[in-house]
């Protein structure tokens, strides 16, 4: 019996303790029924250790060659060449120990007391009950009998080696011993998957899917984070680093030829050149993984890679002509540009609407909508219309020609109108604004346009799409602001509708009796005409007044001086102990202390959250975060469109009447007394409409600054992983009561019986 209870121990099916697995139903009789029930007592320990180890053994052998993942292969493989044949050598020790007789196993008269075979294997049960059910963790025992080779309750690595350290947390010194070695060796498996992404910028040959870092296959050189698939000691920022080294060693390889066409010289050194650094920092970092450590390691790394290879490849001049670019044209810094495209657009639209349609080409609404050509026709013809502005004098415009190359204006889909905080759901760690959902990239050509721009390599190692989509909800903003503001301005130049036209007669014509009686006719329709649209005037002065000066607000009080300063945080990198500043230990090529100040420059990385920084913090600022107020200033610009289109038609209107009148030129199609009073009565609604929007957006705005009051004045999260020192800080925009100080119009609540802004 002792030979058949450690050949179960071993590994092998046995009659002893597999009653069970008896199928002959003429059999009557067991050795398990031969058993004393003590003794079948103490052996059903060693039975279940039996069970449990050929379990473990062909789980973790299916798992070591099926699982996706490399890291529970090396696990599953650890399990079975290190704790399993550890267990294996027990059994040997004791079959040794009762061959030679020992005394401390074998008894009087050779017995060996099954009681003390039991005792040299209880303390195996628990560490392989752990080793099962950590096995089971990892896969899906049925799902490994069944063959599936995607089990959707397989762990991934990174959830095993998260596991493998609350596991090490344990009263248990075999189990606490069992979970920091399988720990080791999982962690060690990770750090080779990111070996081969931190030093030669490739994805791992086997088990990619397991890695966090994931090729978006639809674009090249795009590559994502999964924080699913991140160990927990890992942290955001540093995620983010390591991204960001293994796109640029992508970017370096890739494109060489770009690279010496944009900087007009080659690298001093190449990325193979840097490798033995690299490698050298990396090789500081040991199971069990410190998280200061393996960030102190990726930062030295990115430090190195960028001041060796970067700055060649993205130059800061680059840098900062991209950055005036997106000034210029996204933040409207040229004002130029804005009034040219709002002009383009408006006579697009005059234009389609005046087109006849043809039925058998369009129907309905569709046949009036703009197309993409035309979309992008404006730009174009925005575009040479500023190149014309200069004189022939001028030097070139090499921020237009930059512009006219990347920019576009483009027709967004219905289903993305929404301008929400773009890759929010797919990346976390972003530290983009929370836009709100309201849209007003549908007013500018009646169909939702975005003005984008290609974010071409090397470029996007500081910009992403996201970056831009941001910036077209801005420019969107700013767009509707003046536009809005232009419109409103442009009634004052209806000369018929302002003045008396046509100019009264000659002396010598009114003068006489029926002179005299056309022109007080004349004055007498001029004077109704004038009394009745004086709440309108009143309306319109007030809407352009707001406008203007939230204008001036947020154009130049937050864009402008928000930009001046990140620009010049950009031009003039700190010597101080910023992170991308601080020498780096392992770099041998080029010594900080030993290169010009001139060329130390930000790196990417450092740039790139900076950048979104800047965004998060103008934002804010122009309050696109508050749903209430860009709620009530969409509506109130529906209704400036809405006022002035009614006003251009009531003057259409009073033309033809006064033709009919003093002419004698009746058109019989047109009832024009009927429309006039129909058009008065909406305008009238639609200037109280417009009242009311103001009010809404002062009392808003006075809300917002009685909520701000003390919240620090940027809307931006902080990593924590950056230091302090050396890092950009936003500027601080004056709150809106600079705003609302001029927005005062001497109202209160003594004022709340008035209906108008007269």
């Amino acid at each position: 019996m002792l030979h058949e209870i450690l050949l179960s121990l071993s590994g092998h099916p046995s009659a002893l303790f597999d009653v069970h697995g008896q199928t002959n139903p003429h059999v009557t009789s067991t050795p398990s029924a031969l058993l004393s029930p003590p003794e079948a007592e103490l052996l059903s320990s060693l039975g279940h250790l039996s069970r449990l180890h050929r379990r473990t053994r062909d789980h973790v052998a299916r798992i070591a060659s099926s699982h996706p993942s490399t890291v529970c292969r090396a696990v599953a493989t650890a399990i079975t060449s290190y704790h399993l044949e550890k267990f294996q050598r027990k059994v040997l020790t004791v079959e040794s120990s009762i061959l030679k007789q020992d005394a401390s196993t074998v008894g009087a008269y050779n017995i060996v007391p099954l009681a003390g075979l039991v005792g040299e294997f209880s303390e195996w049960i628990r560490l392989m009950d752990w080793l099962w059910d950590l096995s089971k963790f990892i896969s899906s025992p049925d799902a490994s009998k069944k063959g599936d080779q995607r089990d959707s309750k397989a762990a991934s690595g990174a959830e095993l080696i998260d596991k493998l350290r609350t596991e090490a947390q344990t009263g248990y010194p075999d189990i606490e011993e069992a979970a920091l070695h399988l720990g080791a060796v999982a962690e060690t498996s990770w750090l080779r998957q990111l070996s081969t992404w931190l030093l030669y910028g490739r994805l791992p040959a086997f088990g990619a899917s397991d890695f966090f870092v994931q090729d978006e296959t639809d674009e090249d050189l795009s590559f994502s984070v999964n924080h699913k698939l991140l160990p927990k000691f890992v942290t955001r920022y540093t995620a983010s680093s390591i991204v960001f080294v293994g796109k640029s060693l992508n970017q370096i390889r890739s494109l060489p030829a770009n690279a010496k066409s944009m900087t007009g010289k080659s690298f001093g050194a190449s990325e193979m050149d840097l490798l033995p650094a690299h490698v050298a920092h990396l090789s500081d970092v040991k199971a069990p993984i410190l998280t200061a450590k393996l960030s102190e390691a990726v930062a030295d790394i990115r430090i190195s890679l960028s001041r060796n290879l970067l700055q060649h490849l993205l130059p800061q001049e680059k840098i900062v002509e991209i950055l005036t670019v997106l000034h210029q044209f996204f933040l409207l810094g040229r004002g130029e540009f804005a009034m040219t495209l709002i002009a383009e657009a408006d006579e697009k639209n005059v234009s389609r609407h005046k087109t006849p349609i043809q039925p058998k080409q369009s129907q309905g609404i569709q046949g009036i909508l703009l197309k993409e050509g035309e979309i992008s026709q404006t730009l174009a013809r925005s575009f040479t219309i500023l190149s014309t502005l200069g004189g022939q004098d001028d030097h070139t415009d090499d921020i237009l020609d930059i512009a006219i190359e990347l920019l576009h204006l483009s027709i967004i889909s219905p289903s993305s109108t929404r301008p929400g905080t773009p890759g929010r759901a797919r990346d976390p760690t972003n530290i983009l604004p929370r836009i709100t959902n309201v849209a007003f990239n549908d007013l500018l050509l009646s169909v939702p346009t975005s003005l984008t721009m290609d974010v071409k390599s090397p470029l996007d190692l500081f910009m992403s799409k996201s970056d831009i989509e941001v910036y077209s909800a801005i420019n969107s903003y700013l767009l509707a602001f003046r536009r809005s503001h232009l419109h409103l301005s442009q009634l004052w130049r209806i000369s018929t509708i302002r003045r008396e036209y046509p100019p009264p007669p000659g002396y010598q014509y009114s003068n006489s009796p029926h002179g005299k009686t056309i022109l007080k006719r004349r004055r007498e329709r001029k004077n109704a005409r004038t009394r009745e649209l004086r709440k309108v005037w009143a309306t319109c002065a007030a809407a352009i007044f707001f406008l203007s000066e939230g204008e001036a607000y947020l154009q130049g009080e937050v864009v402008r001086e928000s930009f001046k300063h990140f620009l010049h945080w950009v031009e003039n990198p700190g010597a101080g102990t910023s992170l991308e500043s601080r020498p780096s230990s392992g770099s041998t090529f080029q010594d900080s202390a030993s290169r010009p100040q001139s060329t130390v420059q930000h790196d990417p990385e450092a740039l790139s959250l900076a950048h979104r920084r800047f965004l998060s913090s103008i934002t804010y600022s122009l309050l696109l975060t508050d749903t209430a107020f860009t709620t009530a200033l969409r509506t109130c610009f529906t209704h400036v469109d809405e006022l002035a289109a009614y006003v251009t038609r009531l003057q259409s209107i009073q033309q033809n009447l006064d033709l009919e009148e003093d002419e004698g030129f009746e058109d019989y199609k047109h009832n024009y007394h009927q429309e006039e009073k129909d058009v008065k009565l909406e305008l009238d609604r639609s200037r109280r409409r417009l009242d009311s929007d103001l009010k809404t957006l002062v009392e808003r705005l006075r809300e917002i600054d009685s909520e701000r009051v003390g919240a620090g004045g940027v809307g931006t999260m902080r990593s924590e992983s950056i230091p302090s020192e050396g890092e950009f800080e936003p500027l601080r925009i004056g709150g809106v009561d600079r705003l609302l100080m001029k927005l005062d119009w001497g109202g209160g609540d003594e004022e709340e019986d008035i209906e108008d802004l007269i």
